[in-house]
């Protein structure tokens, strides 16, 4: 059974703030109290509903017209239902240029919850995974980087605690997959493409050191399983010549490593 931490959820949330150096310019509370001048023109009633006092709405509307470089509302006294106070084009314009800003700041904010909440709660464990494929190397992710190059793109897995793998695939790919930053999807890479080094091999985009856990000689292959931090393991085949040349043994700390091109990424069906 499960722990009760097996079970949280994290939510991030985090509000939105415009600055001018190191003054606020708006918030939600100071776009409400716009809006709700623009909506009712009337703006002691408009300071009631945004939580402000006369004062305080007063002093918010001063400050940010100064940081504005120009007026935000203007007052219309007298006439039959007394004194109107409506917003100017400037007002106006800030409304929904925080609007849209703030668009983006939920997006931004909704691919930091998805990273919070890591690959406990993927739709792709490694037991489902092994259900569907007989690759041996087999990771649940979620994309943390998009590079896109003149043929293909190069995208940046997080999996398995703080271990990434970068993969490369052609743009159609990526466009047909619908792959962006915090999609979850897997990395299947086949045991014949993880190559074993004694040393580090820095001409390859994924290189993991670890020690030597399983190793099975059979009579022209032999099998590695390489075991890294954080419980990650990667399994190799290797020729046996290759096996001897390297003097490999059980025990021994060694480098896995393999191309971008050698990733396979798969998103559920």
């Amino acid at each position: 059974m499960g722990s009760t931490m097996d079970n949280i959820h994290y939510n991030l949330d985090a509000e939105l703030h415009l600055r001018v150096g190191s003054e606020l310019l708006a918030n939600r509370k100071r776009i409400e109290l716009l809006k709700q001048i623009e909506q009712l023109e009337n703006l002691t009633k408009a300071a009631k509903l945004a939580g402000y006092s006369y004062k305080g709405a007063w002093d918010a509307m001063d400050q940010m017209a100064t940081l504005s470089g120009g007026e935000l509302i203007e007052r219309f006294a007298g006439g039959k239902g007394g004194g109107r106070t409506k917003l100017t084009p400037r007002g106006t314009q800030l409304i929904k240029n925080f609007m849209l800003i703030q668009e983006e700041h939920q997006r931004f904010i909704q691919r930091l919850n998805t990273l919070a909440n890591g690959l406990s709660a993927d739709y792709a464990t490694q037991a489902d995974i092994a259900m569907k494929t007989s690759v041996r190397n087999q990771f649940a992710g979620l994309i943390v980087s998009i590079l896109q190059g003149p043929v293909s793109d190069e995208i940046e897995l997080l999996i398995k605690g703080s271990h990434t793998i970068k993969a490369a695939i052609t743009h159609e790919s990526c466009r047909e997959l619908q792959l962006d930053v915090g999609s979850k999807v897997f990395a299947l890479i086949k045991a014949s493409g993880v190559m074993i080094s004694r040393d580090q091999i820095s001409t390859t985009k994924n290189n993991f050191e670890g020690i030597i856990q399983i190793l099975i000689q059979g009579k022209k292959k032999s099998e590695i399983t390489l075991r890294c931090d954080e419980g990650l393991e990667l399994v190799s085949t290797l020729p046996n010549d290759e096996l001897n040349r390297l003097a490999l043994k059980k025990g021994e700390r060694a480098f896995a490593h393999f191309d971008a091109s050698s990733v396979i990424i798969g998103i559920a069906a």
